[in-house]
């Protein structure tokens, strides 16, 4: 083969390389993740985040049976606080959106 064909075979070969090899990486990496998603490991992960989120919620208490600073962290003895004018929400007093219904504080 004269030189001239063997460097445009080079190049075409590196071409080739440079298109496929980051698709079959790719590809490899994805189903490499799809095997790790059934892992064991992470549905116990999974089992232990359900848990913590359950043991968060706490008992199913009536809300009548809750203090009024128990339902209100903010409160003017512990905190200033501003009230939204639109939800009745009580925000901290540097807030510049209402925590419940996003609306701009005044």
């Amino acid at each position: 083969m004269p030189p001239g064909q063997v460097e445009l075979a080079l190049r075409v070969i590196i071409g080739l390389f440079v298109i496929v090899a980051p698709t079959l990486l790719f590809l490899g990496l994805w189903r490499g993740l799809e095997a790790m998603r059934d892992d064991e490991l992470i549905q116990q992960a999974h089992q232990r985040a359900e848990m913590r989120d359950q043991s968060a919620t706490g008992p199913d208490w009536p809300v009548d049976a809750l203090t009024d600073a128990e339902v209100s962290p903010l409160s003017e003895t512990n905190m200033s606080v501003v009230t939204c004018s639109t939800c009745g929400t009580p925000n901290m007093q540097d807030a510049t959106y209402c925590q419940e219904c996003l609306t701009e504080l005044e």
